[in-house]
């Protein structure tokens, strides 16, 4: 039992790392090189763990082999761009001018249900709408609305808004974030100064507080 309890944590550790070598987004949004990688690490990792026959090193090796790869892959992908398409494919126009093109619809095996429920999740509610709309290789809908149905932007209004910066967490449940401090050049004394502004008496009574380079800033209070 405490074998495979071991096992475990150091296969799962083993994963969660080789995963973040790759370092590499969502699910969601894995070229289809790094979705087979991605499978293949669970896989071998699942076989030892399971099975106290195997030696542990049976599954990290291969494991290894794979993330190893897997850079030496995406380093020749960022040299050549005939590997690139290759491995991963390039984005496919399945909208031009408002129209569904069937012809790449066909070629990709995307029916119409499919695209419509990709457009209502960009909250777009006509295909007659876009100029352009792209399948891109990791799935995902990429799209160019017609001039006229282009949202309305503070440079179409002749508006200058106010700058806003990266909101940071400075106070996470009563306590300093210190990195985040340094990143925005800012000393806790500082900080202290805009909670007692905020009407608050101490650090440790706010349950999050967030500052941006511009000056902005989020507070709130812990709950009783």
């Amino acid at each position: 039992m405490a074998v495979s309890f071991i096992r475990t944590i150091i296969l799962y550790i083993v994963v969660v790392t080789a995963l973040r070598i790759m370092g590499k987004r969502q699910i969601g949004e894995l070229e289809p090189s790094e979705l087979v990688v991605t499978i293949l690490v669970s896989e071998l990792a699942a076989i030892p763990m399971q099975d106290l026959g195997i030696p542990l090193f049976a599954g990290v090796i291969p494991i290894i082999t794979l993330i190893s790869l897997e850079i030496l892959v995406s380093f020749l992908c960022l040299k050549s761009r005939r590997l690139r398409r290759l491995l991963n494919g390039q984005a496919a126009i399945i909208i031009r001018g408002g129209r569904l093109d069937r012809r790449k619809m066909r070629e990709m095996r995307l029916t119409t249900d499919e695209v419509m429920e990709a457009l209502r999740q960009q909250n777009i509610h006509s295909i007659a709408e876009l100029k352009y709309g792209l399948i891109e290789p990791n799935g995902q809908l990429s799209y160019v609305y017609k001039p006229e149905y282009q949202p309305v932007n503070a440079q179409m209004l002749g508006l200058t808004p106010q700058d806003a910066g990266l909101p940071l967490i400075v106070i996470s449940d009563g306590r300093l974030v210190e990195g985040n401090l340094h990143h925005l050049g800012k000393t806790r004394d500082e900080i202290e100064t805009r909670v007692h502004k905020a009407h608050i008496p101490d650090i440790s009574q706010v349950f999050l507080m967030t500052l941006d380079d511009s000056g902005n800033e989020f507070i709130q209070r812990k709950e009783g």
